[in-house]
């Protein structure tokens, strides 16, 4: 499987992972931009890049972070830690790679 193919197929786990928790989800398939899914609840607005090893580079850090915070989204980055099957998501609090810390939705798994 490519790397492109691995990262559509983890980008769709992700969707589903959050549609069981009971988000609308819209993912931008194809888009190169720093944003694939955006995850809405009423009151929670989620902008999520997805990294299956967890490390989003510096450049779509800070995108994510501008365009989150014109509209009171919260930045998150969904990643893959071996051997578990559903994504772990983080939130970013700041444009470090370790300005994160976990993000727990209502799912409990």
């Amino acid at each position: 499987m490519s790397q492109y193919a691995r990262g559509a197929a983890f980008e769709r786990a992700v969707r589903h992972h959050l549609e069981d928790d009971g988000y609308d989800v819209i993912r931008s398939a194809g888009s190169k931009g720093a944003i694939d899914i955006v995850a809405m609840k009423p009151g929670e607005l989620l902008f999520i890049q997805c990294k299956i090893s967890g490390t989003v580079p510096p450049s779509e850090r800070a995108e994510i972070l501008r365009v989150a915070g014109l509209v009171g989204a919260i930045p998150v980055v969904a990643w893959k830690q071996p051997r578990k099957a559903r994504p772990l998501l983080d939130r970013m609090t700041g444009p470090g790679p370790r300005d994160r810390v976990a993000y727990l939705t209502d799912r409990v798994a």
